[in-house]
């Protein structure tokens, strides 16, 4: 697959010195980075109308064709149980609601959602005989945050049971490393930290410790975002590996991680942050966390397209073509490839939207200054204009993992990244591109 020379630009920055001091004598510091500060206003047209009037359209589609309890947005498979790639997309229908105040997103959500818990606040499987909720996994705590909102609305006392049983089940399950201060990732990826576990459950903590007075989850997550940051952050890339393993795995270098630098668990653990930090009212940890958001956004932005304004699968590979084999990838992943294939980095969407709303919403909450939320613009419209065609999403890796051991095509490898499969229309994509539109709108 042979593909126009793109060039990454660094973008230019003059940011006054911004070093947040942190136990342990550790710092943050993101002075050395990114945007200018010299402008004072929104850049005008960030939506222009006609994008708005085809983004709305594309929601409404993407809720009429969810009838009933089988989604429309899931390339991955029917899971039947709740799940993050649900989660994904209806957090992204909640935030229209909060945005616009109208009861069509939220009555759509809360249809959806009934289908999956009981009038007792009980998770149902509607696939097969397993559990409705899997507690062996972060994962199946993310569609819980929009239990807040229903609740919040409709104040049925199922919903509020089920917010509890979500967090009983993480906090007394011992899904942690071996060390005792992170979450393991699953049971099935023990003493495993994947930058995407954050997104699954941090933003739910902090509005659960908000929410019910548990000043002691804030200190929690303060540990952990410490710990990811020093496991797993590369001081001289100013980027997150994927995953850090406490144990020896096949896929684990000799300082811990994975090899690559995956956009999108990128984006899960930015847009994460941003996440909890609205929640977040310990004024003690709180600036860890502002300087942790900024000096990863400031990472990030040193990679940006600027030809397209996106961001590449493998973050600081550039426009590489890699020969990827088939008998050790595309066989079990890709069946569009029959044999070994050279196959080029790409300009993903998905990863580049979770960018893009990270930027503008942390503008909206005051963490961030105004030429983030415009760089945030620049994104999403990138994002429009190259992978949004015929009223579909488009650019969007369907899933990427590391393991287990019988899994050892999932290697972390820049090969494996690139081999995994490309699609349209998925939740990991369509909800934070509709969320970053909700954000800038």
């Amino acid at each position: 697959m042979k593909k126009k020379l793109l060039c990454i630009i660094p973008i230019l920055l003059l940011l006054s010195s911004c070093a947040t001091s942190i136990n342990n004598n550790t710092s943050i510091n993101s002075s050395s980075n990114i945007i200018s500060s010299n402008t004072t206003n929104i850049d005008k047209n960030v939506l222009d109308n006609n994008k708005k009037t085809n983004l709305n359209t594309y929601i409404t589609s993407l809720m009429n064709n969810t009838t009933s309890y089988t989604p429309s947005w899931n390339q991955e498979g029917f899971k039947g149980r709740w799940n993050y790639i649900d989660g994904v997309f209806l957090k992204s229908i909640i935030d229209l609601y909060n945005k616009t105040n109208d009861d069509k997103y939220i009555e759509f959500v809360k249809k959806y959602v009934d289908y999956y818990i009981d009038n007792n606040g009980n998770f149902i499987n509607l696939k097969d005989e397993q559990a409705g909720y899997n507690s062996g996994e972060l994962d199946s705590v993310c569609e819980s945050k929009i239990l807040f909102d229903l609740y919040d609305k409709y104040k049925e006392n199922k919903y509020l049971k089920a917010i509890n049983y979500t967090y009983n089940e993480l906090m007394n399950n011992q899904l942690k490393l071996d060390d005792g201060i992170c979450f393991a990732h699953k049971e099935t990826y023990p003493n495993q930290v994947w930058l995407d576990g954050f997104y699954m459950y941090a933003p739910f903590l902090a509005r659960y410790a908000k929410e019910f007075n548990k000043p002691e989850l804030y200190e929690l997550l303060y540990n952990q975002y410490k710990y990811a940051r020093e496991h797993m952050f590369n001081d001289e890339k100013k980027l997150y590996y994927h995953a850090y393993s406490y144990s020896q795995i096949f896929w684990a270098k000799d300082n811990g991680c994975s090899e690559s630098f995956w956009l999108r668990s990128s984006g899960w653990f930015i847009s994460s942050i941003v996440d909890t930090l609205e929640y977040f009212n310990d004024s003690t940890h709180k600036e860890y966390l502002d300087g942790l958001l900024k000096e990863a956004l400031d990472g990030i932005l040193k990679y940006l397209n600027t030809d397209y304004n996106m961001f590449y699968q493998l973050v600081d590979k550039g426009d590489i073509t890699l020969k990827i084999s088939y008998s050790k990838y595309l066989k079990y992943l890709n069946n569009s490839y029959t044999a070994d294939a050279y196959i080029s980095n790409y300009l993903e969407s998905s990863g580049s939207s979770l960018i893009a709303y990270s930027l503008s919403k942390g503008y909206r909450l005051g963490v961030l200054s105004i030429d983030y939320y415009n760089k945030g613009s620049d994104i999403f419209n990138g994002v429009y204009d190259k992978s949004f065609k015929n009223n579909k999403l488009n650019d969007i890796c369907i899933t990427a993992g590391l393991g287990p051991e019988y899994r050892t095509y999932r290697d972390g490898s820049h090969e494996y990244y690139l081999a995994e499969k490309v699609g349209s229309d998925d939740a990991k994509g369509v909800g934070p591109f509709i969320m970053s539109f909700v954000e800038l709108s």
